[in-house]
């Protein structure tokens, strides 16, 4: 029989305490965010899966009959679904393309104009931000009687009468100056913080050395702020790559439907009407994801930072010899 000392019971019954009050722990502050990622996330994920692969009526939680991909063959191969899904995919990816740079160079050109602390900077930081936690909704409403066609006030203060929401060209424009106006806050603040964190001895060592100011941003400040300029452009691609909200209030009555409707709000107009083909919406929403998963991965793949290699010491070295 084995026999125990009251230090080894002691220590034993502490190390037991220390393991309940860190699981009780682990359980109370990672717990509600797991049930709810299960509940909002994972759940919704696998009902998408089996809804993208069987005849779905939206009566029961199951569905009727399973068809496995033929869902996915008809987003493919059916000539309307081609027209319509695939179109709008393209519109979205067009506009991703061209708001994307926009919403990462004007966040961090404030940025960079707002870590010189000129007087009031904090008024001004606060103002830029501001616009980022306005309901979406009134922001569009307050937008549309802005640049009505009839009465809307910059037609009338500039003595112009242009039809922002009545052809394609300028509805686009609107959407993306509603993007800009209302999503760079989020951007502009992180790229604060990046660029608070910078080393303000490596622009002493620069100057030093005789960098200019477009040598110190470029040398010093684009790569002590990679993290979170590729945060900013992982978060932004994601969010215009599920652009809806926009294009569903500021452009509900523009003539051109098709050529406004980004994927999303495709997906969303399927599902209304008395025959609602959930099937194939929910496959629609799958090929939409693993897009914007593709998409993703060629991002982190070229923004991925090589480790190794002697590229380092050959260029210190090719400095130094410079000199």
């Amino acid at each position: 029989m084995k026999k125990v000392t009251l230090e080894g019971y002691a220590f034993n019954r502490e190390k037991r305490n220390s393991k309940i009050r860190k699981t009780g722990s682990l359980l109370f502050f990672f717990g509600p965010y797991f049930f709810c990622f299960c509940l909002f996330f994972v759940f919704p994920l696998v009902l998408g899966v089996v809804m993208s692969m069987s005849k779905f009526d939206g009566k029961s939680m199951f569905p009727s009959e399973f068809v496995w991909f033929d869902n996915f063959k008809t987003v493919f191969t059916n000539r309307v679904m081609i027209k319509d899904f695939w179109s709008s995919v393209w519109y979205t990816i067009r506009f991703a393309l061209i708001i994307v740079p926009l919403c990462i160079l004007i966040p961090l050109g404030l940025a960079l104009l707002i870590n010189i602390k000129p007087p009031c900077y904090k008024i001004f930081r606060a103002c830029i931000y501001l616009p980022g936690i306005f309901p979406l909704t009134s922001t569009g409403l307050i937008l549309l009687r802005m640049f009505s066609y009839h009465n809307g006030f910059i037609n009338s203060f500039f003595n112009i009468s242009v039809d922002w929401f009545g052809n394609t060209g300028t509805a686009w424009f609107m959407v993306g100056l509603f993007c800009i106006w209302g999503g760079i806050g989020g951007n502009f603040i992180i790229l604060c913080a990046g660029l608070e964190n910078v080393d303000k001895g490596l622009y002493e060592a620069s100057g030093m050395d005789g960098a200019s100011r477009w040598e110190k941003f470029r040398y010093v400040t684009l790569p002590a702020i990679k993290p979170q300029l590729i945060m900013c452009i992982f978060t932004s691609l994601c969010g215009y790559m599920n652009l809806y909200g926009q294009n569903y209030i500021l452009l509900s009555n523009t003539p051109d439907q098709d050529a406004v409707m980004t994927a999303v709000f495709r997906i969303q107009n399927m599902l209304i009407g008395g025959s609602k083909p959930y099937g194939y919406a929910a496959a629609m929403g799958i090929i939409l994801g693993a897009i914007i998963a593709a998409i993703t991965a060629v991002q982190m793949t070229v923004t991925k930072e090589r480790k190794g290699g002697d590229k380092h010491v050959r260029a210190f070295l090719d400095w130094k010899e410079s000199r």
